[in-house]
Parts: structure tokens; sequence; C-alpha cells
């Protein structure tokens, strides 16, 4: 990667995470809608205003990834690639196969001419944890720059059963961020595969008229722990609020979720 293109990806992924409050949208999967054919994943990025800072496309690797994505569904392997509006790739998300537990892991992959930089550098990981009716993850952040992995974790989410609401909660038990699934109208909710989260970054600028202030954590999510967010909306959507994990976890018709943009 040239010296310029590495200055226009981090200014690119400064002015994506740096925004308070993104609209991540799913686009409409036809082949789905019409055939019951799992296709890959697309999203908008957004800020509340409508204007597109990038896009969020999962990976269409091999026939036979396509075939696999038919059996496991919600259950899939995958690996997505965050662009910005012009097209320039920025980092990646990554899942391999999970039977119960999700576990989304972001990558910063810079290039082999950047000596400074590792390569592949793990900047965090989403983990889904377990529980009987509630929605559970725990949020990593890597504190080591180098190619070793160092995680600590800055957030957790506890969401109730069938919600829509998924705030990160800090280790002081107050609202550090959030991603909010929106409902989009019945319509669209009951006839196709799309959907609409919130996701609040910053817990001084992200919440007016969401939660008291009492509830709202002093710290400011840093962009290496905004991305692993981003990568939890990622999660989120394909665990509960997909067409097929709709289907198999009732989730996504018995609550209305909502939310201003804010």
């Amino acid at each position: 990667m040239s010296g310029n293109a590495l200055i226009t990806k981090l200014r690119s992924i400064k002015a994506i995470l740096s925004t308070p409050t993104l609209v991540i949208e799913r686009q409409i999967e036809f082949g789905n809608l019409i055939f019951g054919f799992e296709q890959r994943n697309k999203y908008t990025i957004n800020n509340p205003a409508g204007e597109t800072l990038g896009y969020i496309l999962e990976r269409e690797r091999s026939l036979s990834q396509v075939v696999l994505r038919q059996f496991t569904k919600l259950h899939r392997p995958f690996v997505v690639d965050v662009f910005d509006r012009d097209d320039n790739y920025l980092f990646k998300m990554q899942r391999n196969f999970s039977f119960i537990n999700s576990k989304v892991h972001i990558w910063n992959e810079t290039g082999q001419d950047v000596p400074s930089m590792p390569d592949d550098f793990l900047v965090g990981t989403s983990m889904q944890r377990w529980h009987l009716w509630r929605r559970k993850y725990d949020l990593f952040v890597n504190s080591n720059q180098g190619k070793s992995r160092e995680l600590k974790q800055f957030g957790a989410i506890d969401a109730p059963f069938l919600s829509f609401d998924f705030p990160v909660l800090d280790e002081a038990g107050k609202v550090v961020a959030s991603v909010d699934r929106n409902w989009v109208g019945l319509g669209r909710e009951l006839f196709t595969d799309t959907g609409v989260y919130i996701i609040r970054f910053d817990s001084q600028r992200s919440f007016k008229g969401v939660y008291d202030q009492s509830m709202l954590s002093n710290e400011v999510l840093n962009l290496n722990e905004r991305a692993v967010l981003l990568g939890n909306a990622i999660s989120i959507d394909f665990d509960y609020f997909s067409r097929h994990s709709r289907d198999a976890t009732n989730g996504g018709l018995f609550s209305l979720g909502g939310g201003n943009y804010e």
C-alpha cells in the first residue's frame, strides 16, 4: 500500500468512526425475498442527515461458500469488508462458523510495505455470550500494537429477551455506547430482509433524549473500540434480525423497537 493510499485510508476510517452516530442499513436481498436464497449481506453506512459515508459488503469468495451459506445460514462463517464512499477498502470483519456463540474479529490490513504497522493487526473482538433468553455480548479491544494479542474488555451488552436495544455498559455499569435496531415499517419488516441500526458511539453526544445523563458513562470510545462496535452491530444483525435468524429465534416480529437519530 502506497503512502498516499494509507493516508486516504486512515482519513476515511477516522471520518466514519469519528461520527458520533451512524445509521447502518442492510440492503434488500431480492434472491432471499423471492426464492429464499441466502445472499451475501450488503450495508450502507450513513450519518443521521442521510449522507452516505461508506459501505459494508460480505465477500463472495467461491461457489462452495455460496452453497455453504444456504445450509449454515445464521451460523455461517463470513468476511465482510468496509469501504468508504469512494470504494476505498478500509478494514475487514471476520467470523468463523459458530454453532452457538458468534465471535467477530476486526482486522486492519495495512499492506506489507508499511513496516511500522503489522499487516494483519487484530483491532478487537465482539463475542456473543450464551444465555437462555437474554442477548449478551462482550466487547474487547487489542491493547497490544504488535503482532501478539492482548485483549482488554471495554464494554458488555446484556439486553432483555427480544430486545431491539443493545446498550453497551462500561465496568461501572454506565452506558458508554449502543446499537439499536430501528423499526422500519410493517411492510418492510414482514416482506423484505432489510434492517436499520443506529450505532451511538459517543456517550456525551449521541444520547440526547435517549437516556438520563446519570445513566451515561464519562468515558468515550476510541476509534478502535468504535470499529469493534461496528462489527458487533453486524453480528447482532446476523444473530437476531436477518430473515433466517428471525425464523429461528422468533425475534423480529414481536417487538417494535425504535429510537431517534440524535
